[in-house]
């Protein structure tokens, strides 16, 4: 359903964003997999479904709970990485880094 009703910037958005979106509505539905990355693990911020869905998880808690229905309204058009300041105040990659630190997990960029 969120591919359904969510944005993909008309296929500007990163394929690993569009899943990890998925992976966070499947996650607030209560219907995680079994094996499901724990917070903090993965490699790039974007690599999809559970990874990207913590750290989806991770951006909504710095906006109250409103950053993935935002940024997915931002991609109605269009997609930007600049999206992530727009609404975190910092670069993507920053996030990530804080997103890596607060759980310990520092080995991945």
């Amino acid at each position: 359903m969120a591919s359904v009703w969510g944005w993909n910037g008309n296929s500007t958005a990163p394929a690993g964003l569009l899943s990890g979106i998925g992976g966070y509505v499947r996650a607030k539905a209560g219907y995680e997999p079994k094996k499901w990355a724990e917070a903090g693990e993965g490699e790039k911020w974007d690599q999809g479904d559970d990874v990207t869905a913590r750290f989806l998880e991770y951006c909504d808690g710095l906006r109250n709970g409103s950053f993935v229905a935002e940024i997915n309204s931002m991609m109605k058009d269009t997609y930007s990485n600049g999206f992530f300041a727009q609404l975190l105040g910092k670069d993507v990659a920053d996030v990530w880094k804080d997103y890596k630190a607060k759980y310990g997990n520092l080995t991945a960029s």
